[in-house]
């Protein structure tokens, strides 16, 4: 059976709907973490006694970040594989989101979200390239509108829950607003475990008995 029979043109499956549904939630969760700093910075200044020159710093840090990693994202996954660089983006949401629970100070905020940036960046070529190289030619356009679509509901889900644990919580609220970033990262790296290699980039490696298998398999 030919590669491009066999994943151009066969029906949208489940392993796709799962892939869009692991792909999509990369891009929720970029749209949570660019969206939550908004939220929370009318208490993270006064808290850590930032003046106007580290708020705007810190309001950009995730941005600088991303610029960085899509150069970072797109260079690893064409040498060391679409898999490994698919958990590389939760692992750094997890980690950065967590330390910001216990930052002491602008430099080290601007530091933790500009990493969290760089897991963005990452994240772009990464769950692009996966749901390129697997979904039927005829179903990429929507699946692919999705990742939109779920950014702007990251962003909606920031807002409301980073504005219940600010209205519940105490003056200390706002290390709780930024470290809800990992509960969507763990999410996302549970969801992402047992995603297969692209075959085109094995293919492109010479490795073609694994492609093969993997393409039956799916």
């Amino acid at each position: 059976m030919s590669y491009n029979i066999s994943v151009e043109d066969v029906p949208l499956n489940r392993f796709h709907r799962l892939l869009t549904l692991r792909s999509g939630g990369g891009s929720f969760v970029d749209g949570y973490v660019l969206s939550i700093i908004g939220i929370a910075m009318t208490k993270v200044s006064p808290a850590l006694g930032l003046n106007a020159f580290w708020e705007g710093l810190i309001a950009a840090s995730a941005l600088i970040g991303i610029f960085f990693g899509g150069f970072i994202g797109g260079a690893l996954t064409d040498r060391l594989g679409r898999r490994i660089l698919y958990f590389v983006g939760p692992t750094l949401f997890i980690v950065c989101s967590l330390a910001q629970y216990w930052v002491q100070s602008g430099e080290m905020l601007f530091a933790l979200r500009f990493f969290n940036g760089v897991a963005v960046g990452i994240e772009y070529p990464v769950a692009t390239a996966f749901l390129v190289e697997f979904l039927p030619k005829k179903h990429r356009g929507p699946c692919l509108a999705t990742l939109t679509i779920l950014w702007f509901a990251g962003a909606a889900a920031a807002y409301l829950t980073g504005q219940a644990i600010l209205n519940l919580g105490g003056p200390e609220a706002w290390r709780l607003t930024l470290a809800s970033t990992a509960v969507i990262g763990a999410l996302l790296f549970l969801i992402r475990l047992g995603t297969p290699e692209s075959p085109r980039w094995l293919i492109s490696k010479g490795r073609h008995k694994e492609a093969e298998a993997i393409i039956r398999r799916v």
